[in-house]
Parts: structure tokens; sequence; C-alpha cells
């Protein structure tokens, strides 16, 4: 979305998995759709393992939101996925404390 709204030619394009396309695009819109996707990939892995490695403990990595089941297909690190999560934790804040 930053990227099109930015700059005055580049396209709008959905977050997908680019495929088996080279991570180096060889078009505008292979090599946006490939650094968007692997960019958040590396940024997952990145976090993740720094975060292992900063706890030193056992956790387990859910990843929530609409595009988990996207990037947990692409990635070791993400072991469940729960799209919903962040919702329900809203709703149960909500119900501890009512209006």
């Amino acid at each position: 979305e930053a990227l099109h709204m930015a700059t005055a030619l580049l396209p709008r394009l959905p977050v997908r998995h680019p495929g088996n396309a080279p991570v180096i695009g060889t078009n505008t819109v292979a090599a946006m759709t490939s650094g968007v996707f692997w960019g958040y990939i590396g940024l997952i892995e990145g976090l993740v393992t720094r975060i292992k490695a900063e706890r030193n403990e056992k956790m387990t990595v859910v990843a929530t939101g609409g595009l988990a089941p996207l990037f947990a297909k692409a990635t070791t690190v993400i072991e469940h996925i729960d799209p919903d999560l962040t919702l329900r934790g809203l709703l149960q804040i909500h119900e501890r404390n009512p209006v």
C-alpha cells in the first residue's frame, strides 16, 4: 500500500506468495510482490530468532491475522495459526471491563 500511495506509477498489489518466481523480480510487479512477501518472511524469522535468543526459554510462535496462513506456509518458525486470536483477546478485555 505504501509503495502505491507514495509514488505516482507503482501499482497497488495484494500481499501474496510470489510462487516459483525468482526472489529478484524481472519486472516491477514481480519485484514488488517478491520484495514485500520475502521481506515480511525475513522480518518474522528475524524477530522470532532474536526474541528466542533474548528470552532463552521455550516458547510457541502463533501467527494471527488474515495473512497468518500465507506466511506460515513459507517459514518454519511459525508453529500455530490462529487468525482470530487478537479479536478474541479484545473481546475478553471488553467482557472484563464493561462500560
